[in-house]
């Protein structure tokens, strides 16, 4: 076990390594619904790669570094471990460059001085130009041939075994990506990848189910020998089930076990309804599970509405049915204990009847769900944002 900040911790690489898949994920999306050939592999053929009958059509080289620096100069050990790799399997195979792309991501910058910086795609066609892939390789031809970096020295030796027209061709089929988003900073890549794959207001939601299934499925391939692969048609299948189980009419409620925040419980001791179940002699115990229901109904509440996943009107005719369904046993209640002193038993127990019909017994849909949190919860909802239902609810509030 090592201690945070220290120069043995693991960290960098373990973030890596996670990198690789992740990012793997976030770039398999983009062959979604297109070729259904495509097959997507970490550690087998490269870092990461993509494959069709088992031919690669695109090797990538990953380097993720916790901070962002302009690290990708003519001597970096990001850049020449990755062309000793290129350059061994241009040895080997002198076609590949004609075939397959190499990609460089990397989290690291390039400067406008840099071999590396000639490498990026070039802004009208997404693809480096020859020119500069032909520069970029005299480039670092010069630094290959001057450096004394003993530690780079068979990247150097593999990169100069080529013919110079080798290392141009190999210069050709590299993209550099630089700048590229952190392991922590690929949700939205993701997400804005299942835009237009599932409900509007749902990739969020999309993301961690398909992450959900991801891992499990990359690890699998991981502990094949040799490394397997995942098919897009595997992917496509999760995210059709995904986007079946986000349709509008089946709403998440993935508010339902949620634990709410100390400061909140302690502030709801001000609330009305706190006061309402307090005065009918509602035990303390009741209380907090009260407390806890309205916390998860409000959130679920509000974070539907805020994901655009239910309709117009859809929350105020929920709290409708439940207004119109507690409101005859109240009143009922009032009729039969019209006359009773205000500080009688009865009153309270008739009161502690009432809401014993809430806690157990009142199960409404919303939509599709019957979820008891909802039922119990939502009546106490509406102290935060006033409805019909939380000024009828109000009416039943002690004086004083």
């Amino acid at each position: 076990m090592t201690t945070s900040g220290t120069v043995f911790s693991a960290a960098p690489s373990a973030a890596g390594y996670l990198y690789q898949a992740r990012l793997a994920l976030a770039l398999c999306l983009r062959h979604a619904y297109g070729d259904a050939g495509i097959e997507v592999a970490v550690e087998r053929l490269d870092d990461v790669s993509f494959e069709t009958d088992g031919e690669a059509r695109e090797l990538l080289q990953t380097k993720h570094h916790l901070r962002r620096t302009a690290n990708l100069g003519d001597l970096s050990p990001d850049l020449w471990k990755t062309l000793r790799i290129w350059s061994q399997l241009a040895l080997e195979d002198p076609n590949l460059p004609n075939r397959t792309r190499l990609v460089l991501v990397t989290t690291g910058l390039a400067r406008p001085d840099d071999a590396t910086w000639l490498l990026r795609p070039h802004r009208g066609t997404g693809e480096p130009s020859v020119d500069n892939a032909r520069t970029a390789a005299e480039l670092l031809t010069a630094a290959a041939e001057s450096s004394e970096n003993q530690a780079l020295q068979p990247a150097f030796k593999a990169f100069l075994s080529l013919t110079p027209r080798m290392r141009a061709s190999l210069l050709s089929a590299v993209q550099v990506l630089d700048a590229q988003p952190l392991l922590t900073e690929l949700d939205p890549i993701i997400e804005d990848q299942l835009k237009m794959a599932v409900p509007r207001g749902s990739t969020e939601r999309a993301r961690e189910l398909l992450e959900g299934w991801w891992w499990p499925r990359i690890c699998q391939a991981l502990v094949e020998n040799p490394p397997g692969t995942v098919s897009i048609l595997e992917m496509e299948n999760r995210i059709d089930e995904i986007r079946e189980t986000l349709q509008r009419n089946a709403l998440i409620a993935d508010q339902e076990f949620a634990a709410p925040p100390e400061a909140d419980l302690a502030a709801y001791e001000a609330y009305g309804f706190v006061r309402q179940l307090k005065a009918i002699g509602i035990g303390g115990n009741r209380i907090e599970s009260a407390k806890r229901d309205f916390y998860r109904a409000f959130s679920q509440r509000s974070r539907w509405a805020r994901e655009h996943v239910v309709f117009d009107g859809e929350i105020s005719r929920f709290e409708t049915i439940l207004l119109e369904e507690w409101e005859p046993r109240f009143n009922a209640m009032c009729d039969e204990h019209g006359t009773t002193d205000p500080d009688s038993p009865m009153l309270r127990q008739a009161g502690q009847d009432v809401y014993h019909w809430v806690e157990t017994d009142a199960r409404f849909p919303f939509r599709t769900l019957v979820k008891r949190f909802l039922n119990v919860g939502s009546p106490h909802a509406g102290q935060r944002a006033p409805t019909r239902l939380a000024s009828r609810l109000r009416q039943t509030l002690p004086k004083g």
